[in-house]
Formats: C-alpha cells, structure tokens, sequence
C-alpha cells in the first residue's frame, strides 16, 4: 500500500511541476522560409541514350497531334489464362464513367 501512495504523490508531484511551466508563445511559422534542396540524380543506362533519339528532340516540347497517340488498339488480345469474369462484380462495366 505504502508503494501505491508514495507512487501516486510522485506522479501528483511531476504533472504539478510541468503544469505551470512557462512555454514561449509559438512564432508563426512561414512556408516560404525553408530552402528546397535539389539533389541532381544520374542515372547510367550502360548506353548512350542520346544516339537513340531524334536531332531535334524536346522532353519538354508539348507534343503537336496529341490525339494521334494510340495508347490501346482495339484489335489487341490479350491471353490472361484465367476468366477475370469470375474476380469481377456482378454488372462490372470498365466502360462507365463514374461521376465525382
């Protein structure tokens, strides 16, 4: 019993001393004090990437015919092994657009 008491006043005697402590106001704190760091990372193919391409080529050009890329060909099969039919929901549509 004399061990349960003398922790509890300890307890009542830490919580006591921290509760009046005096902290600081807190500074506002602006965003556009922190410095970016950039770190350049190299990558190395093993190969000189630079013959593949073309003279003139632009990573950041905007690309003119964006509406000639063809990401997916309509007469692409692929063979999966499996019917996916029986791991989808009943009524799935990859079609539907959902609304936000």
């Amino acid at each position: 019993m004399e061990i349960i008491s003398c922790t509890a006043i300890g307890l009542l005697y830490v919580f006591g001393a921290f509760a009046n402590s005096n902290t600081p106001k807190e500074e506002e704190f602006d965003i556009n004090s922190i410095q970016m760091m950039e770190e350049e990372i190299e990558i190395d193919l093993g190969f000189d990437a630079a013959k593949y391409l073309p003279e003139d080529f632009n990573p950041y050009a905007y690309p003119q015919d964006v509406e000639g890329f063809n990401y997916i060909d309509e007469n692409d099969f692929f063979e999966l092994g499996f019917d996916p039919e029986k791991h989808l929901p009943e009524g799935f549509d990859p079609y539907i657009k959902v609304a936000k």
